[in-house]
């Protein structure tokens, strides 16, 4: 049996670095894609309360792919939890958050709904990565993290991580390749409102 790879982010089902991540992944196992309907960036852990019915729709033929995309009406969590109680017909090897336009590194962590994505993935059991390309360009150009991405996910679905752990990782928009362990940051953010 192939691996099943679920795919979230909080930019939005129709987002250039969710399509290169399927992308990137072709090949790697099965795909399913849960992904808010717009852009829910900045939700961290937040899902929806019982007050607010969520909707799922399926994408048919999505970008001219047969992968398995759907979006959710709710938040980056909330496209996971539907996705693990409805969507995927069994629990996913792998859960993947992103690929973010911009980073989430500091004090970004926090807020992120793709690392928010990748921590409900982490308390379900599942082994969870989130990537990020810091560039917040519409049309940034991912296809440098293939490798990484590729390699990682491979590494990942072969190794597994510790319970409770997951990974988030941040690729500079001008990368040479290079790969760090790094502790987050200690940073705060000034002129935060306009």
């Amino acid at each position: 049996m192939k691996p099943l790879i679920l795919i979230a982010n909080d930019d939005g089902y129709h987002a250039k670095g969710l399509n290169q991540l399927i992308q990137m992944l072709k090949g790697t196992g099965d795909i399913i894609v849960c992904a808010p309907e717009s852009a829910r960036s900045g939700y961290s852990r937040a899902f929806s309360t019982t007050t607010l019915t969520l909707k799922h729709r399926r994408h048919e033929d999505y970008e001219g792919t047969s992968i398995d995309v759907w979006s959710c009406s709710g938040t980056p969590v909330d496209c996971v939890k539907m996705a693990y109680a409805k969507i995927c017909p069994r629990k996913a090897d792998i859960l993947i958050g992103g690929i973010n336009h911009g980073d989430n590194a500091s004090t970004n962590a926090h807020y992120s709904g793709t690392v928010g994505i990748v921590v409900e993935g982490a308390l379900k059991g599942i082994p969870s990565v989130a990537f990020s390309l810091c560039d917040y360009d519409d049309d940034a150009d991912f296809e440098p993290m293939r490798p990484l991405v590729t390699q990682g996910v491979k590494k990942v679905l072969a190794e597994g991580l510790p319970h409770y752990v997951c990974l988030n990782i941040n690729v500079p928009r001008e990368w040479n390749g290079e790969v760090r362990n790094c502790r987050m940051a200690c940073g705060h953010w000034r002129n935060e409102v306009d």
